[in-house]
């Protein structure tokens, strides 16, 4: 049971990953598994060992939720976006209480509470620069862009893995989310007919993405936690401001026609959301 519910944790992750203003460090926070996720990447050899149980299923689901958000999650989300991005929102949410109970209220400075706003406005500030971009960047297999895309994939995964920071979010900005998912459910289908040429031209994306993506994940995983060991009130208030503004920046990118939603349409994206929520919360209680 438990080896299976890190799966299903690694299947909401992977899908979080792909919607633009889910912010995958968020939903890792929120399934319990950040702390792990941090250990296995800059801790010691003893800790990575112990901690590598957990990892494992969850990185396959963590897989095969980006892979079903390819060709089935991306369905429903074009379907009923609103109620679909107000589970992620649920989920989102639900992960605060757990972060919440390690701080020490006792010891909240004026300090603490201006890493916290400014974390807000970090979210804000990408709102802002995301709302209006729609430009898509070609990363057709080159020389400059083998180097480019490494790049990418260090910021992408780089922003992941802080919660609150929406990587989907900054490839929008920077013009590439629509090229690397698109080339993401190429690769898939090249996979499921097995169409060799589709495979080679789009592993020579993904290839230096993955590169760029494991230096950035390995460099921030050491920031953050020397930022927890020496400041860890300043460290998570800043996530709970990430993470509590993140709700927006999900709702802003979200393609639907609000009036159209209706009374109903409402009322069942509050249940999705309190869904969510319930389950997050839930799940990060146990763990």
């Amino acid at each position: 049971m438990n080896l299976l519910i890190l799966i299903l944790k690694g299947i909401v992750c992977g899908m979080a990953v792909m919607i633009p203003g889910v912010s995958a460090g968020s939903m890792i926070m929120s399934m319990g598994l950040y702390e792990d996720l941090m250990l296995l990447i800059s801790g010691k050899k003893s800790e990575r060992k112990s901690v590598l149980p957990r990892i494992l299923p969850f990185a396959a689901g963590l897989l095969a939720g980006i892979f079903l958000f390819a060709f089935i999650f991306k369905f429903a989300l074009k379907a009923y976006p609103f109620q679909t991005s107000c589970v992620f929102i649920g989920l989102i949410i639900g992960g605060i209480p757990m972060i919440w109970r390690k701080v020490n209220r006792k010891k909240i400075t004026w300090g603490n509470i201006t890493a916290f706003l400014a974390a807000v406005a970090v979210v804000v500030v990408m709102l802002f620069l995301s709302r209006s971009t729609t430009a898509s960047n070609s990363l057709a297999p080159s020389v400059l862009h083998f180097l480019l895309t490494i790049v990418l994939g260090f910021l992408a995964a780089a922003t992941m893995i802080i919660p609150g920071i929406s990587g989907s979010a900054l490839m929008l900005i920077l013009g590439y989310y629509h090229e690397i998912t698109d080339r993401l459910t190429q690769l898939a289908k090249g996979f499921g007919t097995l169409n060799w040429a589709a495979i080679g031209e789009n592993l020579l994306v993904f290839i230096p993405f993955l590169i760029g993506a494991a230096i950035g994940i390995v460099l921030v995983a050491k920031a953050i936690r020397k930022l927890l060991d020496k400041y860890p009130n300043s460290t998570y208030l800043c996530m709970i401001g990430l993470m509590a503004a993140s709700p927006a920046a999900v709702i802003a990118k979200i393609d639907a026609d609000f009036a159209a939603i209706g009374l109903i349409g409402y009322l069942v994206s509050a249940l999705c959301i309190a869904l969510g929520f319930l389950v997050s919360y839930t799940l990060s209680k146990k763990d």
